[in-house]
């Protein structure tokens, strides 16, 4: 039906509406008019909840968003420091107090939705409220505000609750809230006695539950409702508390006689929770008196009964225009899906590709930063598509095309830019070779065997890299650079990548080869420990040693740790080779004392993968006892780095380790950010000063106030402190004067091996 015929049947309908109108206002009856005049004060008692509601919602959603960007307050609440929370917060919340008397609620709560600080109960804190305060849990879980009514153990309240962030991580959630008395205060503007707020049973349950004082707040009411009790204004002499049937007043409406006098009782709203479930609803009074004026202007109904009529053909004319309006937004939102997308994988095509790397190119010049454009070409597609027709190709390129979606990162973008070529950009590389592991993975997954109907298919790609800002700057350059490389990829004997730049693809060759060789070096035991000892400065004696991994490649020789721990870290082998590290290091210490010799305290780093390894500290004790190592023999040492990856996680797990008596120190300590406030919860014997910070020892003015800055930090924290990298005289005695006794570095002995180590023990048990 074209449009113009739907507005010429709409008009038809008008006409046909106006006659029944008036047809039906010649038998207007009382009740009629009751019912209408009912109906308008709950559309003005709607109208005033709503618009108090909104009002609340823009007051208090300002406040909290100031309150929020307060840098004191957001450092208390991060370092879950209730005290200086409550002291910061306090003068807020009484300002707000004084300015609304029905704001009682100014909370804070923590991410796992305990309750942190209540500001008008501060004793009481701690309570997780999980169970029953779920707009906080989807508040913590959605990380988005939330705004409506819900009950909670002290009232019911309009509540605005905001996800609190510190240096974009979420800690936790805040929470305004407004006695629902202050609705009713509201709703006094209407020419009607002071309403009653009766709520369910199931609303009202946890107030008697949790709040001694609840009788305070609810009365019994009947078996299905409580009463919110609220103070009548002096000037009612009869309140609806006195006139209300409360086996009726369920009802929609009814009259009640008292004193000769007629009052009409009606529900005017319903009261939903920020889920929209019923909770309870609002119970209003009127005199009759009102009414039986009302039907004096009954007639007056029939002489704007033709502007009402304009005023509905205006409506449906919209309402028509409207939906003409919805079909073209559909069928432009169908056509630009067709202009972006690729129909037969949904991703995007050439055309939205084009779009988002220039869209990458803007922010990676703004921010510095590398992406990487691969150019997937899958190896022989076309014999597919000759041997077995189009519909099995179509199948293997929707195959494809769900592989690659299954092995991108959220923030990257692939598409089909036509027949069996893909595109991906990778973004946020830190550095251009790490493309190189996208690729690897790319290849392995295409590589596998693809199943059709009865047909067993094997696809390999060639794959070409370039790399932003080093193979170009310009969207063509670089997509032309990437297909440059790829062509190289197949020329190579296809089934691999290459990079447009051949160092590049050397790079990443090398740490392919590196991860393999790490990965048969731990097969075929190729690791060592050496040993540097740690020294007392003011005796010269030995009083332990750090353990240090050395890697014996048959081919290369030796190879030190900062050339293969990096990638190690990166692979997720840094596990096995610590864990390997640490058995062969303890049962080493434990042979020495068992022949008498004393090695003293056994240094082994520790690494956060390591520590969040689930059930590490029994590992731990595990290997304590097959090794014969004693725990007092053993110190720890995790990196301050590490250890602020994630804190919270480092003082439990930390906590565990210290209770089994074995030392930890922080290891390169002043090259991280560590807070002090973290620092003092943290389980720890020792600190150990970075290298970096010895070297200019003792003639760099910078590096003499650091290291004596961390020696009294360490005093005053009753730590002991070591250096390492000491590798002169002065550096030694500058150190041994200013309070830091022990030492490790080149100036008493470089790292050695096990022989050595134990030549140097029994010679000093000779002395």
């Amino acid at each position: 039906m074209k449009f113009s015929k739907k507005i010429v049947i709409g008009i038809l309908l008008i006409q046909i509406l106006s006659s029944l109108v008036h047809s039906y206002l010649n038998h207007y009856q009382y009740s009629t008019v009751l019912k209408t005049t009912i109906e308008k004060k709950k559309y003005d008692i709607n109208y005033i909840v709503e618009n108090v509601f909104n009002e609340l919602k823009e007051k208090y959603s300002k406040y909290a968003k100031e309150l929020l960007i307060n840098p004191k307050i957001l450092e208390a609440f991060a370092n879950a420091d209730r005290q200086e929370l409550y002291r910061l917060s306090e003068p807020i919340y009484k300002s707000l107090k004084r300015s609304d008397k029905y704001l009682n609620i100014m909370n804070f709560y923590t991410a796992d939705t305990d309750a942190f600080l209540r500001m008008n109960k501060p004793e009481k804190f701690g309570d997780n409220l999980k169970d029953f305060r779920k707009m906080i849990v989807k508040t913590n879980e959605t990380k988005e505000a939330q705004y409506g009514i819900e009950s909670g153990k002290y009232g019911v309240y309009y509540r605005i609750m905001f996800p609190v962030f510190k240096e974009g991580v979420h800690i936790g959630a805040f929470e305004f809230g407004v006695d629902i008395k202050y609705l009713i205060s509201r709703l006094s503007i209407l020419n009607l006695n002071t309403p009653m707020l009766l709520l369910t049973k199931k609303a009202a349950a946890q107030m008697y539950m949790y709040d001694e004082n609840a009788t305070d707040y609810l009365d019994e009411f009947t078996n299905e409702y409580s009463l919110l009790k609220f103070d009548i204004p002096r000037d009612e002499d009869v309140s609806i508390t006195d006139v209300v049937d409360k086996q009726i007043i369920d009802k929609s409406s009814y009259f009640v006689n008292k004193d000769n006098k007629e009052y009409l009782l009606f529900r005017g709203y319903d009261l939903r929770d920020y889920k929209n479930t019923p909770i309870g609803y609002f119970a209003f009074m009127d005199r009759m008196d009102y009414y039986m004026d009302t039907i004096v202007f009954v007639r007056w109904v029939s002489i704007i009964t033709t502007i009402l009529l304009m005023i509905v053909v205006i409506v449906l004319m919209y309402k028509l225009i409207r939906d003409y309006a919805d079909e073209i937004t559909e069928q432009k939102n169908i056509l630009d899906y067709q202009t972006h997308y690729d129909s037969l994988t949904g991703l995007p095509n050439r055309v939205l590709f084009n779009d988002r790397l220039q869209h990458l190119i803007e922010v990676a010049k703004r921010k510095n930063a590398t992406f990487a454009l691969l150019f997937v070409d899958l190896d022989r597609f076309k014999q597919i598509n000759d041997s077995l027709g189009h519909v099995i190709g179509d199948k293997v390129l929707q195959i494809i095309s769900k592989r690659l979606q299954r092995i991108i990162r959220k923030e990257d973008t692939i598409s089909r830019l036509g027949g069996d070529e893909f595109t991906i950009l990778a973004q946020s590389l830190k550095k251009g070779e790490d493309a190189s592991v996208l690729a690897q993975k790319i290849i392995l997954s295409l590589s596998n065997a693809i199943y059709i109907d009865r047909h067993t298919l094997y696809v390999t790609s060639s794959i070409g890299i370039s790399i932003f800002p080093d193979d170009g700057i310009e969207s063509d350059n670089l997509l032309k650079n990437a297909d440059a490389a790829m062509f190289k990829a197949k020329e190579e004997g296809r089934n691999n990548f290459q990079f447009y730049s051949s160092d590049m693809t050397e790079l990443a060759f090398k740490r392919v080869m590196m991860e393999t060789s790490l990965r048969k070096a731990l097969a075929n035991d190729e690791f060592s420990v050496y040993f540097q000892p740690q020294v007392n400065g003011k005796t010269d004696k030995m009083i332990g040693m750090e353990a240090l991994v050395r890697w014996q490649h048959p081919d290369v020789g030796m190879i030190f740790p900062d050339k293969f721990i990096p990638l190690a870290q990166e692979t997720g082998l840094i596990l096995a080779i610590d864990s390997w590290v640490m058995k062969s290091a303890m049962t080493q210490v434990a042979k020495w004392y068992e022949m008498g010799l004393d090695p003293g305290i056994l240094a082994l780093n520790l690494s956060m993968k390591q520590l969040d390894q689930k059930g590490f500290a029994d590992k731990l004790n595990l290997i304590l006892i097959e090794s014969g190592c004693k725990p007092q023999w053993i110190e720890l040492e995790v990196t301050e780095g590490e250890i602020m990856k994630n804190p919270q996680s480092a003082i439990e797990v930390l906590g565990k380790i210290s209770q089994m008596g074995i030392e930890l120190a922080v290891d390169d300590f002043g090259t991280g950010y560590s807070s002090l406030s973290y620092l003092k919860h943290l389980p720890i014997d020792k600190l150990k000063i970075d290298k970096s910070f010895i070297d200019g020892l003792p003639n760099n003015e910078e590096d003499v106030s650091i290291a004596i800055a961390i020696i009294a930090l360490a005093k005053s924290l009753k730590l002991s402190v070591i250096a390492e990298g000491v590798e002169t005289l002065e550096q030694k005695e500058f150190l041994v004067e200013n309070g830091c006794d022990y030492i490790q570095g080149y100036y008493y002995s470089k790292a050695i091996s096990v022989e050595e180590m134990e030549e140097m023990l029994k010679n000093r048990t000779k002395k």
